[in-house]
């Protein structure tokens, strides 16, 4: 398509693929060094001496123009790093050496070279010089592969897979790295985030265990004035909502049971020995294991030991209590109101709903565009955390810090929309640029195509009328298909419908026999051998509902379940020859007399 009108005899001075192959060698190096934001490997062609002037192939043409498109359209409008430039100069090369095999490859977005190129694409986007010192040993490591894979004389789909499993090793190992940097980033805010859980919700919860309590004076004092600081320690070390902070508060409530319990309770001294002496002991440990243990610490166990023995023996202990009530509380909530950061007018300056953890943004410090990730808005701290690509830290603000936010930081997404299939508007754009040579063209080929649209004409109305007659003829066979299988379904339904009569009936004559099937009936019985034989039904247990079949001696013959006996009368191997008088059966007169002897004892 773009080759321009040429002479006679232009087709012998055609550049071979060995001499493409060979020119591309020896401008590989400047190709690959070359910085500006556009590169004309065709205008570069024509530099070599050996091909100068000569014209190319069609097809390599064609080949090498698509993938200048391309690339020139990804620089212009992915604003990349200017030295990012230097990875797509060679990829450029590498995507031109396997464009000459097989130009199909652009269109298939699941081609290992395409998803190889959108990778790139994508990590370019948040490249630049202040991504630190990771990444851009990361990105010379890429560098030096791209490199390898654009100096190799012979370019194919198997050498970018090679090329993209190693891209994926870098990339897991920098992940790492960058996880590691990340980590210790976030480690350092859970500790001050427990350390500002400590510093808020201490206070609360004492207070949530003695506000508006009645409480000993000396018990209230341990609270507020020595217990407090063991507390912080614990929600600075594991936080407020670990098992080690649940534990010493539900310790402080039994330690209060054990004080405040009205005098005489009955469970007092199973609950003590439960769960009191084992409170005492781990709060104990806590003062212990922090090196706070003062002859206060001491004196307040020992008369807490002297008053929990008085409660043991049962005696009345008197103490001093008081009412705990938060005097200040008024005041701290007016201070409040006076935030800074509360204020509808700060909060107007900077939202921070606009943002989104792991998002990518370009935030304006110092009038400088700086590449950075969100990592983390700590509501705890009261901080935003952004990081560079290395997972440095590049910023930390405090939300308290409105000026500076509002001023300093303006974050503005980085646009990752510019895609490998976006390409084809620059592919267009070029094409439209071109369209007067091939006007020149256009008229020797119209004739030629007005013929070729009769014969396609034609051959689609033979093609129309093959597919129409195939289609009736598959159609007949589905409704022939359905019929059959309406057929068949019509056929099965009836098929159940006698089967569950026949089901039925055989129920009702079952009930039928066994209501007639009483002691001192008369049966015919097929044993297993298949002779039949007279037997009389002497007994059916209340108990183990057991059918007692006996011969004409009396002695016992069969002993059937109900279940069973139902088989027999379904298998027709047994039948009633005579049904039971209405005189009681002597043995059943047995059995019950014997039954009424035994509960009468």
């Amino acid at each position: 398509m773009f080759y321009e009108p040429r002479g006679d005899g232009w087709r012998d001075q055609l550049i071979t693929t060995k001499e493409l192959s060979e020119a591309l060698s020896a401008l590989s190096s400047k190709i690959i060094e070359n910085r500006d934001n556009e590169l004309c490997v065709l205008r570069m062609l024509n530099d070599v001496d050996s091909i100068k002037g000569r014209p190319l192939p069609s097809y390599e043409k064609n080949a090498l123009q698509s993938v200048e498109i391309l690339f020139n359209y990804i620089r212009e409008y992915s604003n990349f790093d200017q030295s990012y430039y230097h990875i797509l100069n060679s990829l450029q090369l590498a995507f031109t050496r396997l464009s000459l095999n097989d130009l199909s490859f652009l269109d298939n977005p699941k081609h290992i070279a395409v998803k190889f190129l959108e990778q790139l694409m994508t990590l370019g986007h948040h490249f630049n010089q202040n991504a630190g010192k990771l990444t851009q040993f990361f990105i010379h490591a890429i560098e030096l592969l791209i490199d390898r894979l654009a100096n190799r004389e012979t370019v194919t789909s198997q050498t970018f897979m090679m090329a993209s499993k190693k891209l994926d090793e870098y990339f897991d190992g920098f992940d790492e790295k960058v996880n590691t940097n990340v980590a210790k980033i976030l480690s350092d805010v859970e500790a001050r985030s427990r350390e500002a859980q400590a510093d808020r919700f201490t206070d609360e919860l004492i207070k949530s265990k003695t506000q508006g309590e009645e409480m000993p004076i000396f018990l209230l004092d341990f609270f507020e004035n020595q217990l407090t600081g063991v507390l912080h320690q614990i929600i600075s070390q594991h936080g407020v909502r670990s098992k080690q902070t649940q534990q010493l508060l539900t310790d402080m409530d039994t330690i209060t049971w054990s004080i405040t319990c009205p005098f005489g309770d009955p469970d007092y001294n199973g609950r003590y020995q439960a769960d009191v002496g084992q409170a005492m002991k781990r709060v104990f440990q806590e003062f212990q294991s922090r090196n706070a243990v003062d002859q206060y610490v001491n004196d307040f166990f020992m008369e807490l030991e002297k008053i929990h023995e008085k409660k043991l023996q049962g005696q009345r202990v008197d103490y001093d209590v008081m009412i705990s009530a938060d005097i200040f509380s008024d005041e701290e909530y007016e201070n409040d109101e006076l935030d800074p950061w509360l204020e509808p007018q700060s909060r107007s300056k900077f939202d921070l709903s606009r943002l989104e953890e792991d998002n990518w943004y370009h935030l304006e410090i110092d009038e400088q565009q700086v590449r950075s990730k969100l990592l983390l808005v700590s509501q705890l701290t009261k901080e935003l955390l952004f990081i560079n690509m290395s997972g440095e830290l590049v910023l930390k603000a405090s939300f308290d810090d409105v000026e500076f936010l509002s001023n300093s930081v303006k974050p503005t997404p980085i646009d990752e929309d510019i895609k490998y299939k976006h390409a084809t508007k620059s592919l267009i754009r070029e094409l439209t640029s071109r369209l007067e040579i091939l006007k020149s063209e256009y008229q020797t080929f119209n004739e030629k195509q007005a013929e070729d649209r009769k014969a396609r004409e034609k051959a689609e109305e033979a093609s129309r009328i093959a597919v129409q007659k195939r289609f009736e003829e598959e159609r007949a066979l589905q409704l022939k298909q359905e019929q059959e299988r309406h057929r068949k379904q019509a056929e099965r339904q009836a098929e159940e419908r006698l089967l569950e009569e026949l089901d039925a009936k055989q129920r009702f004559f079952i009930k039928s026999v066994l209501r007639k099937l009483k002691p001192g009936a008369t049966v015919a019985y097929q044993d297993d051998s298949g002779k039949w034989r007279e037997l009389k039904l002497n007994l059916v247990s209340q108990t183990t509902q057991r059918h007692i079949f006996c011969d004409a001696k009396g002695a016992k013959q069969l002993e059937s379940t109900r279940d069973e006996v139902e088989e027999l009368i379904v298998g027709k191997r047994l039948k009633i020859v005579k049904e039971a008088d209405n005189t009681l059966d002597p043995l059943a007169s047995l059995v019950i007399d014997r039954r009424k002897k035994l509960s009468q004892m």
